[in-house]
């Protein structure tokens, strides 16, 4: 009984990690979302840049009737209101297409992220490997400080999918 519950703590765990970063940007999926990106990026902020080109003549309308010793104070402060009014407007049309490009950003990124997933839990169940870690976090910065080479599974994932290494990021165990 007693071999019978130790049994499973002494089973080996194998922990392995890889650059999800670094994949990502050399999947040319990853590519062709980023030229997507770029491609509606015009399209989403155009209502945006109307706006703004709007405001800009409404701007120079009021700088140019400051400046006039004649000017009528009712037509300025109308002028003020209209650019606090458009300043507003542009606020909440840069909030929404920020907002659509992240939502378009997500839709793009999940058959990506789903795939590179696919290709991890493949590997894992091959190389009998416990855990697989990505070696940074949100923001870039490595969150494993020290691991064997061997346990590097970056390239391992980039040819199972099917991704072209550069020469400089190859290293020699794999």
């Amino acid at each position: 009984m007693v071999l019978g519950i130790l049994g499973p703590l002494n089973a080996q765990v194998k922990i392995g990690y890889a650059n999800i970063n670094a994949i990502l940007a050399l999947m040319p999926e990853t590519q062709e979302m980023n030229k997507q990106l770029q491609e509606l990026e015009p399209k989403v902020y155009e209502k945006v840049q109307i706006k703004q080109n709007y405001a800009q003549t409404k701007y120079q309308e009021y700088l140019e009737l400051s400046e006039d010793p004649n000017a009528n104070q009712e037509q300025l402060k109308a002028l003020e209101a209209e650019l606090q009014r458009l300043q507003g407007e542009i606020q909440q049309e840069q909030s929404k297409a920020q907002q659509q490009m992240a939502i378009k950003q997500q839709e793009l990124m999940e058959p990506i992220t789903e795939k590179i997933q696919a290709s991890i839990k493949k590997i894992a169940e091959a190389g009998g490997y416990t855990y697989i870690l990505n070696t940074v976090d949100g923001s870039g910065a490595s969150i494993i400080l020290h691991a064997p080479e061997e346990h590097n599974l970056t390239e391992k994932i980039l040819n199972d999918l099917g991704v072209e290494i550069p020469e400089e990021l190859k290293t020699s165990s794999n």
